[in-house]
C-alpha cells in the first residue's frame, strides 16, 4: 500500500500493522495521463480518488464554454464529486489531470467493505467529510470577497500551487479572467 495514503490515515486514526496490510484489498492503483479524465460531466462518479502523484482539478463548463474550477488536488489529497458518488446521480463536474498523475481508487462497494471490515475507517471518513464541508463553506465565503482579497487568500492558503498550476487555471478557480489575475498579481507585487 502506498506510504503517502498510510501517512494520511495516520494523521487521524491509528491503524494496526494487520489493518495496514489489508488496505491493498480495497484500493486500485491507476495512472492518469495529462488532460485525461477520471470523471466526465453527465456520468456517475464511481469512486473517491487519493492522489499519490500529480495534479487533478474538478471543474464545470458553463454554456459559453468558460471553465469554473471547484478544486485542485495534489499529492496527499482526495478528489471526487461526493454528491454523485454517494447518490449515484450524474455528475455536474469533470475531473481531469493537469499533469501525468497516479491515484488510488476507492469505489463505493470497496469503501463500504472497508468501513465494515476496518471500523476505524468510519472515524477517518467522518473527519474527512467534516473537513470537506468546512472547506466548502470557506469556498462559498471566498467567492463573496473582492478579486484582490480572493487572490491574497489563495496565496495564503495555497502559495505552492502557483509553481504547478497554470495561471489560467488559477484564474478559473478564483472566478476571474486570466487578464484580471495578471492585473491583480501586478498590483499585489507592487505593494
Amino acid at each position: 500500500m502506498h506510504e503517502l495514503l498510510i501517512k494520511n490515515f495516520s494523521r487521524h486514526i491509528a491503524l494496526t500493522d494487520e489493518e495496514i496490510s489489508r488496505l491493498p484489498d480495497f484500493f486500485q492503483h491507476k495512472k492518469v495521463g495529462k488532460k485525461r479524465y477520471l470523471l466526465e460531466e453527465g456520468t456517475v462518479c464511481k469512486a473517491d480518488y487519493f492522489v499519490i502523484k500529480g495534479c487533478l482539478r474538478q471543474y464545470q463548463v458553463d454554456n459559453e464554454g468558460r471553465e469554473s474550477v471547484m478544486q485542485f488536488a495534489l499529492e496527499d489529497w482526495w478528489i471526487a464529486d461526493l454528491y454523485s458518488f454517494l447518490t449515484g446521480t450524474p455528475s455536474a463536474f469533470n475531473i481531469d489531470a493537469l499533469e501525468d498523475s497516479e491515484v488510488l481508487v476507492l469505489d463505493y462497494d470497496h469503501q463500504q467493505r472497508l468501513f465494515n471490515e476496518i471500523p476505524k475507517m468510519n472515524i477517518y471518513w467522518r473527519i474527512i467529510m467534516q473537513n470537506a464541508f468546512v472547506a466548502l463553506q470557506r469556498r462559498l465565503l471566498f467567492q463573496q470577497r473582492s478579486l484582490e482579497e480572493r487572490y491574497l487568500e489563495f496565496l495564503k492558503r495555497y502559495a505552492y500551487f502557483e509553481q504547478r498550476i497554470p495561471q489560467h487555471q488559477i484564474a478559473a478557480y478564483l472566478g476571474i479572467t486570466p487578464e484580471s489575475l495578471s492585473r491583480i498579481r501586478n498590483t499585489v507585487l507592487k505593494k
